[in-house]
């Protein structure tokens, strides 16, 4: 059975530090125990261990310490090296044995680290051992120890950081973005080497220069403002300014800036910033404002020009109606031949048609260039559709479509533009009679619903294919691309009705299946008399 022996202690012990030295009998025994179980704590609290081997006799001794980090059973196994080497690996066994033969020969203290595994599916554990040699009092060396001290954790914790920086390294060095570390001064004291493709310059043209200094004027403020709110709240902050490139030129930047806080004053001192060069998406953004602007000029000319040629075209239209119209009727007495009279009905409904689309376009124009002013009043549902079907039956009539009217309740109130609203029922209106076969049918509706009014036209017409629904409402847009265009229009008829309903806050719905119909909704906001009959 192995001991550890109280003169192995002692010599450990004297080596370590002073005592006085206790005089001879059961008191010294007593003194070196107690003192033994004092080192014992000590090393079971430090996780530490010692050896110590005589050069005469070659006796080797462990510490309690020792034994409980080798696992070793005191009882069973007799202290050794080889006891050790044989879960050692194999590297470091011969490390082991070099340290210690040159103590020996030189009387050097030196220093290993081991890695151990008592079996292989073990984890590898790692001590750390310090060595020094005794002399007697000639100074002859007679022992050599080690003091065994097991750092796993610190192994692990120093390979992660490492790990860690080599990780860093290797971001901040094939990053495409300025990685920069600034001092309390705002001096730089790190750059990564993004800073030459981008600026052209490298880390020590840049390290200890002044703040700002290569900032374009005309940015500084900004960027002085930003990096105040960066240290004032302790948020990133992200800026855009121009800095000087070492050929002159002024490439846009986007920096993102965060303060860290000082762990001692708790302040916010140094700074961490992410630099990229946007100089692309800048010119690319400058580009959409100026094409932006140049579809914005190009709509108001238009509008412009349409408003304009639509008021002068209203002008003769007029003529051409108003004399056609007493050609028709024939108020100042017959025409001999009645080919005149048709041509003469020919010609006013042809100018009705053309001073329709000229008065579409010029809403049109008005609403695109926001000046189309509408006049909100209260009135009868009933009135205004009557009004807008009362034009129309003698088209659908012709064509003998069967053209119905529903109002629920027959009082019901709207608050609208009265010529609008009349407008809308007659563009829809006239755009189901155009696209329905004759021996058709078609409803219009007008129904209080929720919040609102909900005016319905529906038609059992050819319908709009799915790919155009989309499209449908669209200025000048028209279901069938139909060179002939059999049906006619400008397609400003649904774009025109949309443009006006949202001018009044309400919405716009269409439905349609080819060759089965179609059905357009309009809501408008209810009327204040409206909301009062149905609270009452």
């Amino acid at each position: 059975m192995a001991t550890i022996s109280l003169r192995a202690m002692g010599h450990v012990l004297s080596s370590a530090t002073t005592i006085p030295e206790p005089a001879p009998g059961p008191q010294s025994t007593a003194f070196l125990l107690e003192l033994g179980a004092h080192f014992a704590l000590v090393e079971r609290a430090s996780r530490t261990g010692y050896w110590r081997e005589e050069l005469g006799t070659g006796q080797v001794h462990w510490s309690p310490g020792l034994f409980r980090l080798s696992g070793a059973d005191p009882r069973t196994v007799r202290p050794s090296h080889q006891f050790l080497w044989q879960f050692m690996h194999p590297d470091d066994v011969q490390v082991t044995e070099l340290a210690i033969a040159e103590a020996k020969a030189s009387g050097t203290p030196f220093r290993y680290r081991t890695r151990h595994a008592r079996t292989p599916q073990d984890a590898v554990r790692v001590y750390e051992t310090h060595g020094d040699v005794e002399r007697d009092a000639s100074g002859h060396i007679t022992a050599v120890m080690g003091v065994v001290r097991e750092v796993t954790a610190e192994v692990n914790r120093e390979r992660q950081l490492r790990e860690s920086e080599a990780a860093y390294r290797f971001m901040t060095e094939q990053a495409t973005d300025i990685i920069t570390r600034h001092g309390r001064d705002g001096v730089p004291v790190f750059v990564s080497p993004a800073l030459l493709t981008v600026l052209g310059y490298t880390s020590e043209d840049i390290l200890g220069s002044k703040p700002f200094e290569r900032t374009h004027p005309d940015d500084l403020g900004l960027v002085k403002a930003a990096i105040a709110e960066a240290r004032a709240t302790g948020n990133v902050v992200t800026y855009c300014y121009r800095a000087r490139h070492k050929l002159g030129h002024w490439p846009w930047l986007e920096s993102s800036v965060r303060f860290v806080r000082n762990p001692e004053t708790g302040e916010y001192d140094s700074a961490i910033s992410v630099t990229r060069d946007i100089t692309q998406r800048k010119e690319f953004e400058d580009e959409l404002l100026r094409a932006r602007e140049r579809a914005e000029a190009a709509s108001h000319t238009k509008s412009r020009f349409l408003a304009n040629m639509s008021h002068e075209l209203r002008t003769p239209l007029n003529a051409i109606i108003g004399f056609s119209d007493v050609m028709v009727r024939e108020m100042f007495g017959p025409m001999n031949n009645g080919r005149y009279a048709e041509y003469a009905k020919l010609v006013n409904e042809s100018g009705t048609m053309l001073l329709d689309l000229i008065n579409d376009l010029l809403d049109m124009s008005k609403i695109e260039a926001g000046k189309f002013e509408i006049h909100i009043e209260s009135f009868l549902a009933l009135d205004a559709m009557d009004g807008a079907l009362q034009m129309l039956r003698g088209r659908a009539t012709e064509k003998n479509i069967e053209l119905r009217s529903f109002i629920e309740p027959s009082d019901l109130c709207v608050r609208a533009d009265r010529r609008v609203f009349k407008q809308v029922l007659l563009n829809l209106v006239s755009n189901a009679i155009k696209f329905t076969n004759p021996g058709g049918n078609i409803s219009v509706s007008a129904a209080e619903t929720g919040n609102g009014i909900q005016l319905m036209v529906r038609d059992n017409g050819i319908g709009i294919p799915p790919d155009f629904l989309t499209r449908i409402a669209t200025p000048f847009e028209q279901a069938s691309n139909d060179p002939a265009r059999t049906h006619g229009g400008s397609g400003l008829g649904l774009a025109l009705v949309r443009s006006l309903v949202a001018l009044h806050g309400g919405e716009f719905a269409i439905q349609s299946k080819l060759g089965h119909g179609t059905e357009v909704t309009v809501t408008l906001p209810l009327s204040e008399a409206a909301k009062a009959s149905s609270a009452a």
